[in-house]
């Protein structure tokens, strides 16, 4: 069995096998992703065994229909299956999103982490306390649940069960508050504070796996000797990633963020003065990638 819809299709709508007797190929599937090839028989239209190759046996001792076994099953060309077995019948199926991986969490994390170190959530001593503190909640587009993606305390054995339970409460703090502000919105001071406070030790327990490679350095170094004055008021934040253009060449893509409202017949312009600033900047730190720049909303960025 290959295809989700062929085995779907062996079903009737009440979910038994329409063949009456038979067995049917299948390959279980583990959350870990770990494959095994088994077997579903039927008698009578309904799953009275389930059989893993070099696993276990799945049946009662009077082999009358199997009830609430619940079944991970691979497809070819499919995310995993879930399958509900009730009185022998296939009652409920639906296709499982596969977790993301500690890789994504981490890249999510190493963004969320740049936005939130970066000086333009500064203060700087020319504002009142009103007007610091706006300025802090339209750049802390790090306050979203974007940021903490994926994340799985599992992915990180080597902390051992009390960091791991800290790293897990601090993760569930952070989401909760970034739950309550809506992409558009920018969030209050007192949510701000919140999430401060948990996303810091966030950082403080996975700070060993964001290290910066010297050239992420020396391109974050460019950045910050340039944005001061360069960058419009109307772009709260910036991240930067490193790649390459359509021919091939390296190249270091800086991503603007702006508020809801930026004036957007400004943005090419804006875009083509950087570029030169950004070049030598960049030559300056010994950095030989061409840099692009792309400009998104905040709102965009937190909503993922």
């Amino acid at each position: 069995m290959t295809k989700a819809a062929e085995f779907l299709g062996l079903l009737d709508e009440e979910g038994r096998f329409r063949q009456g007797d038979g067995d049917v190929d299948i390959v279980l599937t583990t959350a870990a992703s770990s494959r095994y090839p088994g077997k579903l028989h039927f008698e009578g239209g309904l799953c009275v065994r389930v059989e893993m190759q070099n696993g276990g046996t799945w049946a009662y001792s009077d082999n009358s229909p199997l009830s609430e076994l619940r079944l991970l099953l691979h497809f070819e060309g499919d995310n995993p299956h879930v399958v509900f077995i009730d009185g022998g019948r296939v009652v409920r199926h639906f296709e499982a999103q596969e977790r993301p991986s500690k890789k994504e969490f981490l890249s999510n994390l190493r963004v969320a982490r740049n936005l939130f170190l970066h000086p333009k959530v500064e203060t700087n001593g020319g504002e009142d306390q009103q007007s610091m503190a706006r300025r802090i909640a339209r750049a802390a587009i790090w306050l979203t649940p974007k940021s903490v993606r994926g994340f799985n305390a599992d992915d990180f054995p080597e902390l051992g069960p009390d960091r791991q339970r800290v790293l897990q409460s601090a993760v569930t703090e952070f989401r909760d508050v970034a739950k309550t502000v809506p992409p558009q919105q920018a969030p209050s001071e007192q949510q701000v504070g919140n999430a401060k406070v948990a996303f810091a030790n966030i950082l403080d327990l996975l700070g060993p796996y964001l290290q910066t490679p010297e050239e992420d350095a020396k391109v974050e170094k460019a950045i910050d000797n340039l944005q001061s004055g360069a960058l419009p008021t109307w772009v709260v934040n910036w991240d930067y990633e490193l790649g390459s253009d359509e021919e091939g060449g390296p190249a270091v893509w800086i991503n603007l963020f702006v508020e809801e409202g930026a004036p957007s017949r400004e943005f090419g312009r804006t875009a083509s003065q950087l570029i030169p600033k950004l070049r030598q900047a960049l030559t300056a730190q010994g950095v030989t990638r061409w840099p692009y720049v792309r400009i998104r909303t905040a709102a965009e960025h937190k909503a993922g």
